[in-house]
């Protein structure tokens, strides 16, 4: 996994996020796949827009999961990895226009504010 999180951290364009997170979603085997909750089982991935719906769906699903053993390691695994990648892309943006990152909004917490 860290040599994932790396490719990721040296980024310095989203496209190439995605492309990585192809790669690492192509790593999965059919049976590694189908341990994770099936709304959170990756698809087609297009843009920046596909890894954070599937890390809202991921976060949520680590939320309120009852899994454990494998299908825990799983969602524990491509939980992570969403994370990364999301806040790698939110800060390639935030580069991009020339501002300060930001939290995506389903991570940022009222208590914060």
């Amino acid at each position: 996994m860290l040599a994932w999180f790396q490719q990721i951290d040296k980024a310095t364009a989203i496209a190439e996020v995605v492309a990585i997170a192809r790669d690492y979603f192509a790593s999965w085997s059919p049976e590694e796949l189908g341990r994770l909750p099936a709304a959170c089982r990756p698809g087609r991935i297009r843009g920046a827009a596909d890894i954070e719906a599937l890390h809202e769906c991921a976060v949520d699903a680590f939320r309120t999961t009852r899994a454990s053993g494998d299908e825990l390691k799983a969602l524990q695994l491509i939980t992570s990895f969403l994370v990364r990648a999301s806040l790698r892309i939110v800060q390639l943006q935030a580069s991009a226009e020339g501002e300060p990152p930001a939290m995506p909004k389903h991570m940022s917490n009222s208590r914060d504010l």
